[in-house]
């Protein structure tokens, strides 16, 4: 067990969650309403388990903020496995969509992650009694680090990055005080140069440059029988899917769809928001009275636009899409992840704004497996799609680059979970 040292941060930290706690219940609450939370498993955010564990295993236990990370996560398990890790790994996170994801892996156990209130963090880790903690990508929570390192865990951290936004806030908060928590981590792997710089600026000590691990995890199998069911339904059109849009998106697309069909492109657009619960808001766009999967319609071959609003059918729509749109990136969201339809033989698109998953998307340009575009603009976007219709060898080589960097992604993740493992194996 480690020694304690008081600092002012943790001091006013730790007041601030005794003040917070009498409203976790009530905040906990609305989201349960707005089907942000499952009303089952809330004893989890308390520390509580709802499963039983097997103390004669080791577990490591990685920690995830939501979908994104929970792709990294699981990739990580995966190289760990495939390193020779036989025992249990327990991935926490944050949100629904996440949890429904990682509830599909039967190689790990979920469970979602405790608020930070140091109380609810002890009764977890005196529970599970980790053998490591991972965290991914940008997920600093202090309880979770000082509580664990106090206890003698290594705490690491993979895929780590952190926005200008963020590191600004925390420097606000001084050096000394971001160095009592930085400094407990055993290892930080960065995804680039700037990043290790700007944990090191931050106090941290064993930082070393690696890569992410967001492209790195293996594709899942598709729904069958609804592939089936599209492909006979549709199957002399070019499919066009519009993957985690958010608002303002799709009508952009919905647009450009229209002019496509104006002119006998023969397409179908599937869109699949982010946020399945403005699938209706979406549907009546223009009084067009789309489709929802969410209410049992599958698109007729009469049909132009098809939204499916139901959890776990990803890896059925990227199978059955000729062009991939990516979201969050056509306005300034940051962009998703355009890396998994590159294992589903699918030519891939991403809008202008892609700050929040630049180094993936700069790796896909410089390997020709993606094509971004200039602006938002309808013209740009229906030039573009235009272009990967007709051009039978744009598509070719774009499918064909994109299954190269499938091979390279994972080699990639076994190195990482080598370097992981190493400190605790």
């Amino acid at each position: 067990m480690n020694p304690v040292k008081s600092n002012y941060f943790v001091i006013l930290y730790n007041f601030a969650w005794f003040l917070l706690t009498p409203l976790v219940p009530f905040w906990i609450h609305t989201r349960v309403w707005r089907g942000l939370e499952e009303k089952s498993r809330v004893k989890e955010r308390y520390g509580f388990p709802s499963i039983e564990k097997n103390k004669s295993e080791k577990l490591i236990w990685i920690h995830v903020a939501s979908l994104g990370e929970s792709v990294s996560a699981s990739a990580l398990s995966k190289g760990m496995r495939e390193n020779g890790y036989k025992g249990q790994i327990l991935i926490t996170s944050g949100s629904k969509t996440s949890g429904i994801f990682l509830n599909n892996n039967n190689d790990i156990i979920h469970q979602y992650h405790p608020y930070d209130n140091s109380n609810w963090v002890k009764r977890f880790l005196k529970f599970w009694e980790p053998d490591a903690l991972i965290m991914m990508e940008s997920e600093i929570w202090p309880n979770f680090i000082l509580n664990s390192w106090l206890l003698g865990i290594p705490v690491i951290m993979v895929s780590a990055q952190i926005s200008e936004k963020s590191f600004m806030r925390l420097k606000f908060l001084g050096l000394k005080n971001t160095k009592y928590i930085f400094e407990k981590f055993d290892m930080i792997l960065t995804i680039d140069e700037k990043q290790t710089k700007q944990f090191k600026r931050l106090g941290a000590k064993n930082v070393s440059t690696s890569e992410t691990l967001k492209a790195s995890f293996p594709p899942q199998g598709p729904n069958k029988e609804l592939l089936n069911i599209l492909k006979l339904n549709n199957h002399n059109k070019t499919i066009i899917l519009a993957a985690s849009t958010h608002d303002g998106e799709e009508e952009i697309l919905l647009n450009c769809v229209k002019k496509l069909n104006r002119n006998n492109f023969n397409t179908l657009l599937i869109i699949a928001p982010r946020h399945i619960e403005r699938a209706k808001s979406i549907s009546v766009i223009h009084g067009l009275n789309i489709k929802l999967k969410s209410k049992g319609d599958i698109p007729q071959t009469d049909d132009q636009f098809w939204i499916c609003d139901t959890y776990g059918e990803m890896a059925t729509l990227y199978s059955i899409a000729d062009i991939v749109f990516m979201g969050g990136s056509l306005l300034p969201l940051g962009g998703h992840n355009p890396s998994e339809p590159c294992y589903y033989n699918s030519s891939i698109l991403i809008g202008p704004y892609t700050e929040k998953c630049q180094k993936l998307v700069s790796e896909m340009l410089e390997k020709n497996a993606l094509i971004k575009l200039k602006t938002n603009s309808l013209e740009e976007i229906y030039e573009v799609i235009k272009q990967i219709i007709t051009d039978y060898q744009l598509r070719k080589d774009l499918t064909k680059s994109a299954s190269l960097l499938t091979k390279e992604w994972s080699n990639r993740r076994k190195k990482i979970a080598n370097k992981v493992t190493g400190l605790f194996l």
